[in-house]
This record gives C-alpha cells, sequence and structure tokens, in this order.
C-alpha cells in the first residue's frame, strides 16, 4: 500500500473516532472535571420547599467560593426580600431586613439547610462510594444526571439528584430526596456562571446590615 493511502485510512480512522458519540462515562469524566476545576460560582436560582402542606417557591441569588463560603440573597417574595445569609462552613449569619437583626448559626455545618448549595453536593459525590448515573432527556434538551447519598442519616435529606445540562455543563436542577424518596426541595438554576471574580470581603456583612 502507498503511504499516501496509509495517511488517508490513518485520517479516516481518526475522523470517524472523533465523530462517535460519548459515553455516558466521557460525559460523567467531562461534568466531573468541571465541576472539581470550578473554584467559584454565582447563580439566579428558584427554590421549592415541598412538605406537608402546599410547596413554597423562593427566588434568590446565590454565591459560592472553595473552600466553604457561601451567600444567598433572596429577592422573592416581597416580604422576605434582602434578607442575605453568609456562611464561611462552619458558622452562619442571617440578616433580617425587616427587624435589621442578625441572628448567628453557629453549627451550620450539621444543618440540613446546606443541601441547597451545589458546594455540598459536589464534596458528598467526591466522598462517596455510591454514585449513580444516567442520561435523560427533558423538554428535548439532554442531561447528565446524577445521584449521590447525603451523610448524616437524615429523615427528609436523605438523597440528592444533579440535573447537568450536556451541551453548556451548567447545573440545571438540584433535587432533595427523603428516604421514602419522596421530594422535598428542588433548586432550578435559571442561570449559572463558573468563577466569577469575587471580593475579598464579598463574603461578609456590611456595616449597612
Amino acid at each position: 500500500m502507498k503511504i499516501r493511502n496509509i495517511i488517508g485510512s490513518i485520517l479516516l480512522l481518526l475522523l470517524i473516532a472523533g465523530c462517535a458519540p460519548k459515553t455516558e462515562q466521557d460525559l460523567f469524566y467531562e461534568v466531573q472535571k468541571k465541576l472539581n476545576k470550578m473554584e467559584s460560582y454565582s447563580c439566579q436560582i428558584e427554590i421549592t420547599s415541598i412538605g406537608n402542606k402546599t410547596p413554597r417557591t423562593y427566588k434568590m441569588q446565590q454565591w459560592f467560593e472553595k473552600p466553604n463560603k457561601y451567600k444567598l440573597e433572596v429577592t422573592d417574595p416581597e416580604s422576605l426580600k434582602g434578607k442575605i445569609t453568609i456562611s464561611n462552613g462552619n458558622k452562619a449569619w442571617i440578616y433580617h431586613p425587616e427587624i435589621e437583626q442578625v441572628w448567628e448559626m453557629k453549627d451550620f455545618a450539621s444543618s440540613e439547610e446546606k443541601n441547597m448549595f451545589l458546594g455540598y453536593f459536589i464534596k458528598n459525590c467526591l466522598n462517596s462510594e455510591n454514585v449513580d448515573m444516567i442520561m435523560k432527556n427533558l423538554e428535548n434538551e439532554k442531561y447528565l444526571v446524577l445521584d449521590t447519598d447525603i451523610p448524616g442519616n437524615y429523615v427528609y435529606f436523605h438523597k440528592e439528584r444533579l440535573w447537568v445540562h450536556v451541551d453548556s455543563m451548567k447545573p440545571y436542577l438540584l433535587q432533595v430526596f427523603d428516604t421514602k424518596g419522596e421530594k422535598r426541595i428542588e433548586v432550578k438554576y435559571n442561570t449559572f456562571e463558573y468563577n466569577p471574580k469575587l471580593g475579598n470581603d464579598f463574603f461578609q456583612l456590611t456595616q449597612s446590615h
């Protein structure tokens, strides 16, 4: 076979291999790599809390910075607008604009509320030996869905499920389930930005608060 034909055959094989669809394992690796390299994020979210009564939905802005800094600000409903929660991973400070007071939560690391943050889901995935993944289609869009256990044996916060959009590699939904498999919390990411630049004092309550 002539060298030109050999080179042509090799190029054709590489082209075919390059056009081959990615496997679920390939996508899982890419998503894992993207999330692991994330140093910070900002997003606009809708959180729906599903209890024994009527589900309640809140709109919020959320920020995160490694290793464990969080900031959450309520934008809707109007009665809670401006409520801010800031955490350093161990403690949390909650500012209530209506009464203009700050309440301190000393053991935030052991609270159930932390499970609404994407950073804790990533931590759980890295520390868990039981992470399930599957490809799902929703409204003509393709998602990689990751399931993992929540440590701590909480009744209402037992498992987490993260939906990641395959094309954008951005989170779409974060769901929390109880021990019966009933959905308790759903976090929908309306916008999501990887690695925004946040100032040194961003995760501090200002003097005006």
